[in-house]
């Protein structure tokens, strides 16, 4: 290594090592320890970790924020404060398995030089090592050690549920005392969410966080970036196709569609979020979630993904951990099933039973019959408050089919969503709010620039992707005067289109 150099323990950030080892030395009176400056760090998407050895063999994780573009460092040190709050607060307060906090400082003013937490090592591995998805090429958990894991997590979730506050907010902690501030929940700091100008809290009630969380799904459809949200058109997934090659082809058809007219994020899709949004919020005011106990408010992981659940060999869950973004929420979202593998995977039936019967067994034997009746009740509707959840913190591929299961429960299967659609965007309020959208769309030209770029040599599927934006109508959605539409309903692009278009195309390239 040249002297000019830095070690790889500086890949993501500056700091004293000396100081650093020097800190955790004390903190356990005296024992050395060292901090190998030839590791590189681990990083996820807003930490990064290095890990320190004491002589008799302790292991200790230093971790930091990343000075992320996407998320303001300060944004990370709240998250970071929050986070160690909420670790100190669950050691104190219950028996749920997650790392041990020695010492933490939100601020870079230190004499270390970045914000930091010095935590235990999660005992165990995790659980992303066997539980993979359904569709991968590798052998995934077996079902009894899911159910397994499932069960746990029920108990776990029964645990958090006796962590109860006044007020919904995260956690911070001053003069050895915790307290409900602001919401740092994912629907309120992801996807640039953070700086929108909307109520943080702490929210006296569900109606109050719901309606936060709602004007932050509207602000970010009016002017945040959508990334690969399309309302209409949601992303492929692989389960809805027989082959990988199968899927391939549908993603592809789905990249040619959304670019002609630079669709994600132009003014119609943004209004389709923004009708999607208002709906949402009356039909949240119209419908409470299922709830044993809404006058407080359980505690939450925000994520229990596999990447966050340590297990042992016997997957006994060894600890949790990634507690960034917790908060205390409505009891109806604490009581959804997880989404494993990740936090937008829906697990099968079976495992929601699992789930449900771990949580009911964690109750004590003194809870009366009818408790017990209204938490299996709740347990079992809790589906509708995932969609929600999962629809107003943009964490899915596949936006409509939520807000379809949302609206048929609110409404029933005969109400349909296509003509509600229908009325709005012809409404003058929606046109007014969609011509001030449409001062944000890229000029015309840019667009098609993008698009010859994006089509070059590919002819057929240009045509094939400005046919399909033809039939679905899609300029003529917010027009008051426009011409009859070729399209009476609601278009969406489900796998089934994709999969005829690609039939097609294959008997195309058949012909003589």
């Amino acid at each position: 290594m040249s002297s000019d150099t830095k070690p790889d323990i500086f890949t993501y950030a500056t700091f004293d090592l000396q100081a650093l080892c020097h800190r955790a030395s004390t903190l356990r009176h005296g024992v050395p320890c060292v901090c190998d400056p030839d590791q590189r760090p681990a990083s996820g998407s807003f930490n990064w970790a290095v890990f320190i050895r004491f002589e008799d063999g302790t292991r200790w994780v230093f971790r930091a924020p990343h000075p992320r573009t996407f998320m303001p460092i300060e944004m990370g040190q709240k998250l970071l404060a929050s986070e160690a709050a909420t670790l100190r607060y669950l050691k104190s307060h219950s028996d749920i398995p997650v790392p041990e906090v020695y010492d933490y400082c939100a601020s870079s003013d230190n004499e270390i030089g970045v914000p930091f937490i010095f935590m235990s090592v999660a005992p165990g591995r995790p659980l992303s090592k066997t539980w993979r998805p359904a569709t991968s090429p590798q052998p995934s958990l077996e079902t009894p050690a899911k159910a397994k894991v499932l069960s746990q997590l029920g108990g776990i979730t029964w645990k958090l549920s006796q962590l109860r506050f006044d007020k919904i907010g995260s956690l911070f902690e001053a003069d050895a005392a915790f307290e409900i501030k602001e919401c740092l929940s994912r629907g309120h700091m992801l996807h640039q969410r953070y700086c929108l100008d909307i109520p943080r809290g702490p929210f006296a009630s569900e109606v109050d966080f719901h309606d936060s969380l709602v004007s932050a799904f509207t602000e970010q459809a009016e002017i945040l970036q959508l990334s690969h949200h399309c309302f209409v058109a949601p992303v492929p997934s692989r389960e809805d196709y027989e082959s990988s090659i199968k899927f391939q082809g549908a993603v592809d058809l789905w990249n040619d569609f959304v670019t002609v007219g630079r669709k994600t994020d132009s003014s119609d899709n943004r209004l389709d979020y923004i009708i999607a949004g208002d709906a949402l919020r009356d039909i949240l005011r119209k419908c409470p979630l299922p709830a044993v106990n809404s006058d407080t408010f359980p505690l939450c992981h925000p994520d229990l993904s596999v990447n966050n659940i340590y297990v042992d060999d016997e997957y006994n869950i060894t600890c949790v951990i990634d507690w960034a973004f917790a908060s205390s929420i409505p009891e109806s979202m604490l009581l959804t099933v997880p989404g494993l593998p990740q936090y937008r995977d829906e697990i099968p039936p079976e495992l929601h039973k699992s789930f449900i019967d771990g949580f009911l067994a964690a109750m004590p034997g003194s809870m009366e019959d009818r408790s017990t009746r209204r938490y299996r009740d709740a347990l079992e509707r809790s589906q509708i408050s995932w969609n929600v959840s999962r629809l107003l913190n943009l964490d899915s591929i596949a936006d409509y089919s939520l807000f379809a299961r949302v609206w048929r429960a609110a409404h029933g299967p005969h109400e349909g969503i296509g003509p509600y659609f229908s009325q709005k965007r012809r409404s003058p309020h929606y046109i007014r709010l969609y011509k001030e959208v449409q001062q944000e769309d890229q000029p015309l030209a840019k667009i098609e620039r993008d698009e010859n770029d994006y089509f070059q040599n590919q002819e057929l599927r240009k045509t094939i992707a400005k046919k399909l934006t033809l039939m679905s109508g899609w300029k003529a959605q917010y027009t008051a005067d426009a011409p009859q539409r070729l399209r009476t309903d609601m278009f969406v692009a489900s796998p089934s289109l994709w999969r005829w278009i690609q039939e097609c195309m294959e008997g195309w390239k058949e012909m003589p």
